[in-house]
């Protein structure tokens, strides 16, 4: 957000904080060996959290805050994933990646570009084809202009958190269920950071939209204003796990399908959903279910496998889905998104493009599908965006 600069010399300022502040990023409490001045400041939140992907990779997806401290623009040309300890590159975004990944929060912005006293976001998706290739700690390069001179700042060093343990069962069950806005480049979910209690947060990084398509791959078929031609509407929702009920909401109508509502209020959004307490500070949200077919309550407790509700479409919804993500709260919006495993699923195709799973929901036509490598058979993998599932009785 653009805000005027009142110094008469940004870089006094700047030069003054980097005197009595350590380098922006550090993680370690150490005093630093040298003092250099950083014009842009690199700020993650939340510490990254590794996650097997459904194509047996390992995935690391988190967010930078870039704050241009200067009252010069700043060009970046060039952002670099390094391995902390060995200095080796994991990852490059040049300019065009950059600016598609930059999101600054005023139209007047110029892509892959901070004005003075700026601040913007920046999704990265790291992708490690084994585990073991997975560092302890990553930092970042910038590589730019500011104003007429040269920018070249490494910072932004942050620990990663051991890749996620948490191994659930499937929320659903049966066949040709498809990930929609799932991890880990569509926008919809991992860029859903929200201005919420004073902070950025970005609750729905891992989470997944459900939709079910039929054996002709459509989502639906008949009149699409009638939640009832949805595939997946009136579909049970499972206990992922033994578990506590947190929060249990019914009795709120089904949005009408075929555009998201107008004027909902915030608490409204997730419309009837459960909020499951899986313990060590792990949360399971369920939203969007159909009135009047929650059968829990809360504080009471579930066994993995139990029925919950059934899918529907109220909230902030547009169409019949079961929207479900792993939090670090008990709220589907003011927590942290959590990355978790699926006990076991078998896949062998996904949808080709947002644009073809969107179109899909608008025209009720068949979705776009391709063949997906390796083994129908997944195990302990969190399914990616856009793969066509089956979930077996566990």
């Amino acid at each position: 957000m653009s805000r005027p600069v009142r110094l008469t010399s940004a870089v006094c300022l700047v030069a003054l904080l980097a005197c009595t502040a350590p380098p922006a990023g550090r993680d370690d409490g150490q005093v630093p060996a040298s003092v250099r001045v950083t014009p842009v400041t690199i700020r993650i939140d939340d510490v990254p959290v590794p996650v097997m992907g459904s194509d047996s990779r390992v995935h690391v997806i988190y967010e930078l805050e870039l704050t241009n401290f200067s009252n010069e623009r700043v060009v970046i040309d060039r952002l670099v994933v390094l391995d902390a300890a060995r200095g080796t590159a994991l990852a490059t975004l040049e300019a065009g990646e950059l600016a598609n990944r930059l999101v600054v929060h005023d139209k007047t912005a110029l892509p892959g570009n901070l004005g003075p006293a700026q601040t913007g976001r920046v999704y990265l998706h790291v992708v490690f084809a084994e585990g073991d290739a997975v560092p302890q700690s990553i930092q970042h390069r910038l590589d730019g202009r500011i104003g007429a001179g040269p920018l070249d700042e490494t910072a932004g060093t942050v620990r990663l958190a051991l890749p996620t343990d948490l191994v659930l069962d499937a929320p659903l069950r049966g066949e040709r269920f498809i990930a929609g806005d799932g991890c880990c480049d569509s926008t919809r979910h991992v860029r859903a950071t929200l201005p919420l209690n004073g902070r950025a947060i970005t609750a729905q990084r891992y989470a997944i939209d459900w939709e079910q398509i039929d054996e002709q791959g459509r989502i639906y078929a008949g009149d699409p204003a009638d939640p009832a031609s949805y595939v997946i509407y009136g579909k049970p929702v499972h206990a992922v796990a033994d578990a506590r009920v947190a929060i249990a909401v019914d009795g709120l109508p089904n949005s009408p399908p075929g555009k998201l509502p107008a004027g909902l209020k915030i608490e409204e959004a997730d419309g009837n959903h459960v909020i499951l307490d899986l313990g060590d500070g792990r949360f399971a949200v369920y939203a969007h279910l159909q009135p009047h077919s929650v059968r829990v309550q809360a504080g009471a407790r579930v066994h993995r496998g139990d029925v919950l509700g059934l899918v529907g479409t109220s909230g902030n919804s547009s169409e019949p889905h079961l929207h479900f993500q792993i939090s670090d709260g008990p709220s589907a919006l003011v927590a942290n998104g959590l990355p978790y495993l699926l006990r076991s699923f078998s896949a062998r195709q996904r949808g080709v493009s947002t644009e073809a799973f969107d179109g899909a929901i608008t025209s009720g036509k068949p979705i776009a599908r391709e063949t997906v490598p390796g083994p129908a058979l997944r195990q302990r993998m969190l399914p990616l965006d856009l793969w066509i599932v089956d979930f077996l009785q566990p």
